[in-house]
């Protein structure tokens, strides 16, 4: 009896080939899956940031946000508007029906552009930051902790004035909640109140008198720095024996260092300044600026594209869990100077990466309804 034994015949190519496309065919559609899922194939969220002014104050609000559309992949339009309401209202206004996914607004006056933003809302979606507007339906605020860096600004006030007197306040603006909480803040600290956010704002008619300090003048100078410089020669020359000036935006602090030197006052008054302008970093290294409450410019511009950006993508587990994200601010005095400096030289030069979500904070309905209340009023004839 014969044993055959069968030898395997080799695929054909035809055969081979065939399953080589299967294999390819597989890898293909689970890439395309993946790709799917990571947003590959979804158009570019269109977003745009638009600022209350032109000043220095906002470079690094615009580099965070920058930085958040790279890293987020979104196609970023930043307005830097003027600082009159108009300006703005008109720059605001010509976003409209252009397409964006989302718009990030620090209103000038949120009373008056109501019904402005109130239109972006409805076609977009809507963040402010740095400057509120709860009249209007937008996503969440996002900025500073103003009530609490009014707070702070106070303390700076009695470390460079221990033993009290008359204190000028300088600051663009009322019309905003931001300089709203960070007058009231101030006041409240150096007349021994307790800690009251939802406070009404102290009127601008007369003094407020402490047990140590007198808060003499508010001076609004409406967001122009050069206005700014007038008035605080203005004060100055009615006020001889204040012994601190407290500048509350950005650009006060050297508008009220250029004012004192202008009348050979440079040095013989405290001044407690806002923010990280180089000629108020420059006066704090001379002895002229006692201290400044610095902001995280950078990372309001950042958080408030991050946010647009995963609104735009239907991410909302992403997204804060309350209306408002606010950050602290920190005192920047001579022996903390360098270090300050080095921090923005990194955030100018290379930015700074921070967690998926930032921390939030939600405001009584009290402190809603407050500010509400106080743009009403802002806007009644």
């Amino acid at each position: 009896m014969t044993t055959t034994t069968a030898t395997p015949t080799a695929d054909p190519p035809r055969s081979r080939s065939a399953r080589r496309l299967i294999v390819l065919l597989i890898f293909l559609i689970a890439l395309m899956f993946l790709g799917y899922n990571a947003g590959w194939f979804k158009p570019r969220p269109k977003v745009a940031l638009v600022t209350a002014s032109q000043g220095a104050y906002w470079d690094l609000i615009i580099k965070g946000a920058q930085n958040a559309a790279e890293r987020y992949n979104v196609n970023l339009t930043i307005v830097r508007s003027k600082g009159d309401e108009p300006s703005q209202t008109q720059a605001i206004k010509d976003l409209l029906g252009k397409g964006y996914d989302g718009i990030a607004i620090s209103p000038n006056d949120p009373a008056r552009q109501a019904a402005t933003l109130a239109d972006i809302a409805a076609e977009s979606d809507l963040v402010t930051f740095d400057s509120d507007s709860n009249v209007s339906r937008r996503l969440c605020f996002i900025g500073t902790d103003n009530y609490s860096a009014g707070r702070l600004a106070g303390q700076q006030i009695r470390a460079a004035a221990p033993d009290g007197g008359e204190v000028v306040i300088c600051i663009g603006s009322l019309d905003k909640e931001n300089g709203q909480r960070r007058r009231q803040g101030v006041i409240d600290e150096l007349l021994d109140r307790s800690n009251e956010p939802n406070r009404p704002m102290d009127g601008l008619d007369q003094p407020l008198k402490g047990s140590k300090y007198t808060i003499v003048a508010t001076v609004i100078d409406g967001i122009d720095p050069a206005r700014a410089t007038e008035l605080a020669k203005s004060a100055i020359a009615k006020y001889p024996n204040a012994k601190c000036f407290a500048g509350l935006f950005a650009y006060n602090g050297p508008s009220i260092l250029a004012a004192l030197r202008d009348t050979g006052k440079l040095g013989k008054a405290q001044v407690v300044a806002f923010d990280a302008y180089p000629e108020t970093l420059d006066g704090i290294e001379a002895g002229n600026v006692a201290a400044t409450v610095m902001q995280d410019p950078y990372r309001i511009g950042f958080e408030s594209v991050q946010v647009l950006a995963h609104a735009a993508r239907g991410e909302r587990k992403a997204l804060p869990l309350f209306n408002q994200v606010t950050f602290d601010c920190d005192a920047v005095k001579k022996e903390n100077l360098a270090e300050a400096r080095a921090d923005l030289a990194r955030k100018i030069k290379g930015g700074a990466q921070f967690p998926a979500q930032a921390s939030t904070t939600t405001p009584p309905a009290a402190t809603q309804q407050a500010t509400t209340q106080a743009a009403a009023a802002t806007a009644a004839p």
